[in-house]
């Protein structure tokens, strides 16, 4: 417990600290044009990155990445409050709170989930890295309450879901239906109880980023008026422009954007992460090639047994039971 708080408070530490990097790289640079700045700021981040690294080598400390995000959510939704809102009108301020308040509450939700815990019976199987669910009987599978500990048969059975999906997290040490991923940003596995929310999380967090660079731009003529000014209040501006440009960078460079969409094709066509990645290791997935002239023996390829069409795929995921 004691190095899970001080991994958080290095991760938050880490974060302001890189804050205040941006907020530097802009006020040096400020009659720069953008693109240089940019790419300091891209380049921080990968420093950022390194040290990370270089702490759990060293240090034997792995940086907190929900701390990190965590942060970054209100250290944004603060510099909006006491330094963009006056210039943002009520339905946009409405729009951004709104998306800010809904991925603080839903990123605890998801820290403290259970995506869809299960076990097997069979003590043997928990001790195996991957089990084939599809190929056990039904019955020697049970569903189990991560966080209350409470284990029983599970009445939904009866809708034949039957955990065919069920996969093993190394990471978590344990088996999670419909297992996808498990994500680092958020400190759990993405799994059938959760899936909906995490989608919900992806597009708030591009949304909300969207927003606030768009809020941030209601600033821009003041940035002028400040500058010529040398107010005290110019010395705020670089933390708007840090922010907006940090905020960017998350939409169109990192993980955000690509992982939405890649989700979204995954949920059309009814397949998950781990499933794409690791179709070798399930055969249900796998489909024989025959052989063929200059390939004497048969292949395998992926396929999909759980397409059930676009429409009827959205639809379960939409219903599917959490």
């Amino acid at each position: 417990m004691h190095r899970k708080w001080m991994s958080a408070c290095i991760s938050a530490l880490s974060a302001l600290a890189m804050h205040f990097a941006f907020a530097i790289i802009v006020h040096l640079w400020f009659s720069a044009s953008v693109f240089p700045i940019i790419i300091m700021i891209v380049g921080t981040l990968f420093l950022w990155i390194i040290c990370g690294g270089w702490c759990r080598r060293q240090l034997g400390l792995s940086p907190s990445a929900p701390t990190f995000v965590f942060f970054n959510v209100f250290f944004l939704w603060g510099v909006y409050i006491f330094l963009i809102r006056k210039d943002v009108g009520p339905a946009m301020d409405a729009a951004f709170n709104t998306q800010c308040l809904v991925l603080a509450v839903g990123l605890w939700r998801m820290l403290l989930s259970d995506p869809g815990y299960v076990i097997y019976e069979n003590t043997f199987a928990d001790s195996m890295d991957q089990t084939i669910f599809s190929e056990t009987k039904t019955d020697q599978l049970v569903s189990v309450d991560h966080f209350s500990g409470t284990i029983g048969n599970d009445e939904t059975a009866s809708d034949n879901r039957l955990f065919v999906r069920a996969r093993y997290c190394r990471k978590c040490k344990a088996h999670v239906d419909r297992f996808d991923h498990h994500c680092p940003a958020i400190g759990n596995c993405v799994g059938q109880r959760n899936h909906r929310l995490f989608i919900l999380l992806l597009v708030t967090f591009v949304s909300a980023e969207i927003c606030y660079f768009l809020c941030s731009i209601f600033c821009f003529p003041n940035f002028i008026n400040f500058r010529k000014r040398e107010t005290q209040a110019s010395h705020l501006v670089p933390w708007i422009i840090s922010t907006a440009l940090f905020a960017i960078i998350q939409v169109l460079w990192q993980w955000q954007v690509p992982f939405l969409f890649w989700h979204l094709y995954c949920i059309i066509v009814n397949v998950t992460t781990d499933e794409w990645v690791n179709w070798e290791k399930y055969p249900e997935l796998q489909q024989v090639v025959p052989p063929e002239s200059g390939r004497p023996f048969p292949g395998r390829k992926f396929k999909n047994p759980y397409n059930k069409g676009i429409l009827l795929n959205i639809i379960g995921f939409l219903k599917s039971k959490a």
